[in-house]
């Protein structure tokens, strides 16, 4: 048996090679057939799905969960014993500023969170860290009021115990 080398083999050759070829120049079009498609439309804008393919939306974010790492978070960071003691010092003033003083959760936390998760962890760290400080704040002022209280209590007794007081001297015999 021979083989014919001619012409035809060499034409069959060059088209094989040929539609081979053009397969793989056409096959990343092939994967997107909208794009292949001649339009006047602008192409679609980053991020956004290809005209015929299905959109899969980012996953939702678990705000409950993202509320309970912030709550923990907030009791783990915020001072309570340094508002305490602001707010024994400085009474309404400590509270005032407890309130105003306001608490960001550390940049470490956030990297590599959806912005969804950011909003919702950052509003709830913020008022969860607040009312720590406002709380422990007002827990100071109170006990610097009881106990100023009680010191005024404890020298109005004495002062009217003073002065009500009636003496009783007792005889000596040398005095007779």
């Amino acid at each position: 048996m021979t083989r014919r080398v001619g012409s035809s083999r060499w034409l069959g050759t060059t088209i094989l090679a040929f539609i081979i070829s053009a397969s793989m120049i056409m096959l990343p079009e092939m994967q997107h057939p909208a794009q292949a498609q001649q339009s006047w439309a602008p192409p679609p804008a980053p991020g956004q799905p290809y005209p015929g393919q299905p959109y899969y939306a980012p996953p939702p974010v678990d705000t409950a969960r993202a509320t309970a790492e912030a709550i923990a978070d907030a009791h783990a960071d915020t001072n309570g014993t340094l508002w305490y003691f602001a707010g024994c010092v400085l009474t309404w003033v400590g509270i005032l500023v407890a309130y105003v003083v306001e608490p960001t959760p550390p940049p470490a936390r956030m990297m590599g969170k959806a912005p969804e998760y950011l909003a919702v962890y950052t509003q709830a760290y913020k008022a969860e860290a607040r009312s720590i400080q406002g709380r422990a704040a007002i827990y100071g002022a109170l006990t610097t009021v009881a106990v100023v209280v009680v010191v005024y209590i404890i020298i109005i007794v004495a002062f009217v115990h003073e002065t009500h007081t009636t003496t009783y001297y007792s005889i000596t015999p040398s005095e007779l």
